[in-house]
């Protein structure tokens, strides 16, 4: 997952990511495009034909093959591919041109609760908040191990 971290001028990331993840289902009709890396770095769109000659079959049936380069900024676009390039590296093979991207996913983070260090909600004994849902994690592990931090500031709270 590429992350940019729309702030300082900007004001209205949400709305921003909206716009784009908006233009991709336009392109999609309400589906989700999948484009040959190959494709993407040749600056062509992906193709029904190319996908089915392609040796990755798309796990996602209802994906629309198209160009992400459509709805997707152009750093954006860049970024995905040096870190294609940069997981090559570790992993040979990943930056075949038969590797299927799709997208447009969009996340919107919005502000938290204001906690202390120990997650607890200030104001409020005994609430403790974590995970996505809290705006804290982006992501599984991040929220387990959130979880087990509160887990721990319980135990030590009551003396466990």
């Amino acid at each position: 997952m590429l992350l940019i971290d729309l702030k300082n001028p900007f004001k209205k990331p949400n709305e921003y990511a909206l716009k784009v993840s908006s233009l991709a289902n336009q392109l999609a009709c309400g589906s989700v495009i999948v484009q040959k890396y190959g494709d993407l770095l040749k600056g062509r769109r992906s193709t029904p034909k190319r996908i089915k000659e392609g040796f990755v079959v798309p796990t996602l049936k209802e994906a629309i093959p198209g160009d992400l380069a459509l709805c997707m900024p152009q750093k954006t676009l860049q970024a995905i591919v040096e870190m294609i390039k940069a997981l090559d590296v570790i992993t040979p093979g990943i930056a075949t041109e038969h590797t299927l991207l799709y997208g447009v996913e969009a996340k919107y983070y919005s502000a938290h609760p204001d906690i202390d260090d120990k997650l607890e909600v200030n104001g409020i004994k005994n609430l403790y908040v974590g995970g996505d849902g809290a705006g804290l994690t982006r992501g599984l592990a991040q929220a387990g191990a959130c979880g087990v931090y509160i887990a721990r500031n319980i135990l030590e709270k009551i003396g466990g």
